[in-house]
């Protein structure tokens, strides 16, 4: 059952995120224990992503809260999960304390078998542009792991950053840059003599490690500001769609921002000036991508596969759209009600989702076999998931095709627009 809840929940976070990159793969050990740190924007969709991309079988800790009824704790349980008790999920006269030593006790436990664990030091999940202050639990369980089980653990501590496209949004993108390990033995001496202060060096590290790797601002408009400015300016136009390309390109703008705030603001302020204005250009016009405006004309054989593959899957899709669209729309809805937060959106989307489309197709299944017949029943069971598969590939070729139509249209018509919005593009990833 665990094996079967492990298969079924990394197959929906692929279909939620078809693109999962990792970046910085030549970090990523080999063998040997390990403790992932990483930041924590999306919920319990965070360590499933981080498994899917790094390709081992992390366990990770997750709030005692999602332990308390058999259902979760099974799945819980299915991915390693380990509970952690927080001091504003206990109950009354509940001792969080001694409860966390078991926790703690657990970790050392898995570590000394080898295994990878992966938690958030940061302590919750959040959508808050930048990382919140660091807890000491990934730098305590590190060096007493170390003390435990002495020189043979070769402990190292991962840091991971977790970056979406737009995380709430199903079948955008997710990206996992995996930065350079820090070697726990570096620190422990130190522990020797002072164990405060070797806890407090190493949480110091890794808050350094993680910021390293994820991308932070001041504010939300200048995270995503900064995000689109990288896809509009990337170097190389066969690379503007690849996310770790966009990241790296937004790090290193944001921390030339942050020197520029205090070397030269004004040309500051210029620069992000000609950001927005170019931002209201491409609304005004309904772009956008600018790069598209820029490639050269639609080959005609591109366009006859495009369309051909829109014809090909219209009527699977079909099917999938009159079986499976209005669980699939109240789904949406209802997860835009009950999630309380932002980074719990995508989560409960996910979770809605497959139950409301699954006990639709079940309904189906069974009404079919009623009313028509069992092997019609087998028909629809089987063309269920096809068809919704195919309804989602349609609906995005569709995107793409209705997209390079109206870029086509602009230049045909309006050259002299497409050749502005080109240039401004190009004086912007100059400046």
């Amino acid at each position: 059952m665990k094996a079967l809840l492990r298969w079924f929940f990394e197959t929906l976070v692929r279909l939620y995120y078809p693109v999962i990159r990792l970046e910085g793969r030549e970090h990523v050990p080999e063998r040997g224990p390990c403790l992932v740190v990483a930041n924590h924007p999306n919920a319990l969709l965070d360590p499933l992503v981080m498994r899917v991309a790094l390709k081992r079988p992390v366990g990770f800790l997750g709030k005692s809260t999602l332990f308390k009824n058999p259902v979760s704790r099974l799945t819980m349980e299915a991915f390693g999960g380990i509970p952690v008790y927080r001091s504003r999920d206990a109950e009354k006269g509940e001792d969080t304390a001694g409860q966390n030593e078991k926790t703690f006790a657990l970790c050392r436990e898995a570590l000394g078998r080898k295994a990878w664990i992966a938690l958030f030091p940061e302590g919750t999940s959040h959508s808050d542009p930048t990382m919140r202050p660091m807890k000491t639990g990934a730098a305590r369980i590190a060096l007493s792991a170390r003390k435990e089980h002495g020189t043979s653990l070769a402990l190292v501590i991962v840091p991971v950053g977790l970056v979406y496209d737009q995380k709430s949004v199903f079948r955008s993108r997710a990206l996992v840059v995996v930065g350079e390990p820090l070697r726990v033995e570096d620190f422990y001496v130190h522990s020797l003599t002072d164990e405060r202060a070797a806890v407090q060096s190493l949480t110091e590290k890794i808050r350094d490690a993680l910021d390293a790797v994820v991308l932070q601002a001041d504010t939300r408009e200048l995270l995503e500001g900064v995000a689109r400015v990288a896809s509009w300016t990337a170097r190389v136009p066969d690379l503007k769609d690849d996310p770790a390309q966009q990241h790296r390109r937004a790090l290193a703008l944001i921390r030339r921002y942050r020197q520029l705030q205090v070397d030269d603001p004004a040309r500051v302020e210029r620069v992000v000036g000609m950001a927005a204005q170019y931002m209201r250009i491409l609304q005004a016009l309904g772009v956008t991508d600018p790069w598209a405006v820029e490639v050269g004309e639609v080959r005609v054989p591109h366009a006859l596969a495009a369309l051909a593959t829109l014809v090909g899957l219209f009527p699977l899709a079909l099917v999938g759209v009159v079986l499976g669209w209005v669980p699939y729309r109240l789904a949406g809805r209802v997860a835009g009600r009950v999630a309380s937060e932002e980074d719990e959106l995508g989560t409960v989307k996910l979770l809605a989702g497959t139950l409301f489309v699954l006990v639709a197709w079940i309904a189906e299944v069974f009404a079919a076999g009623w009313y028509l017949g069992w092997e019609e029943a087998f028909a629809v069971a089987l063309l269920a998931p096809v068809g919704g598969y195919c309804a989602l590939r349609f609906e995005e070729q569709w995107a793409i095709v209705r997209e390079a139509a109206r870029h086509l249209w602009l230049r045909v018509r309006h050259a002299d627009v497409a050749y502005t919005v080109a240039e401004r593009r190009r004086q912007l990833a100059i400046e």
